[in-house]
């Protein structure tokens, strides 16, 4: 074996391990993409260097291939990051910003924020979240079922509240950021499970590892 210090690198801090096997992991090279998300300080951070790695199982027998580690609360198929959706449509949903203005905040256009605000109020049913928080908690009441803010805030709202009893039951979701980017970010890590922007993505419930439930 060779000393720590003269490891390749695919030996040093290993990737999580194949979730199609079970199998470990190595580092299978990087790429490099544009990226948009928000910085420690609240500012608007554009990347348009941002490494991202990869990884490949290493059993010769699984199917899994290789696939893109994301880091720092970074999300598939997205441009503009998750946390910084999220910051955009509390800020018109909560905030009474108009879209127009909330897209000058963060660097993009007032359809984007439309398209993000559409997005938050069908990824999932405040009603299961609910539900599922009263689950984990049933000494604790979940927040109300009403919201003078709507729909997108009742979900924001949810699903940070959804976060925080995971992290109480003994599963700490990823990432420093609210609810809906640590759940989220959750599925993908564990199951695979993308959910989208611009095409159908699967119900967001908590009947598939959502915690012990």
């Amino acid at each position: 074996m060779l000393p720590t210090d003269d490891r390749p690198r695919k030996y040093e801090e290993r990737p999580d391990p194949c979730r199609r096997c079970g199998s470990l992991a190595w580092w299978d090279g990087t790429r490099r993409v544009a990226a948009v998300r928000k910085a420690n300080d609240g500012s608007i951070e554009h990347d348009t260097e941002t490494v991202r790695r990869r990884a490949k199982c290493s059993s010769k027998d699984c199917p899994a291939g290789s696939w893109t580690v994301y880091e720092h609360d970074d999300y598939p198929h997205r441009v503009f990051q998750l946390d910084l959706l999220v910051s955009a449509v509390l800020m018109v949903v909560v905030g009474a910003w108009t879209m127009t203005a909330a897209a000058a905040a963060h660097l993009c256009s007032r359809d984007s924020v439309r398209r993000w605000r559409s997005w938050v109020e069908v990824l999932a049913e405040p009603r299961d979240l609910e539900q599922l928080c009263a689950r984990l908690d049933p000494d604790g009441l979940p927040p109300p079922t009403g919201s003078p803010h709507g729909r997108a805030a009742r979900v924001i709202a949810l699903l940070d509240r959804l976060a925080d009893l995971l992290a109480l039951r003994g599963l700490p979701l990823r990432g420093r950021a609210c609810g809906l980017v640590r759940v989220l970010r959750d599925r993908l890590v564990r199951f695979g499970e993308v959910f989208r922007l611009t095409r159908a993505s699967p119900p967001l419930r908590g009947d598939r590892g959502l915690g012990p439930l």
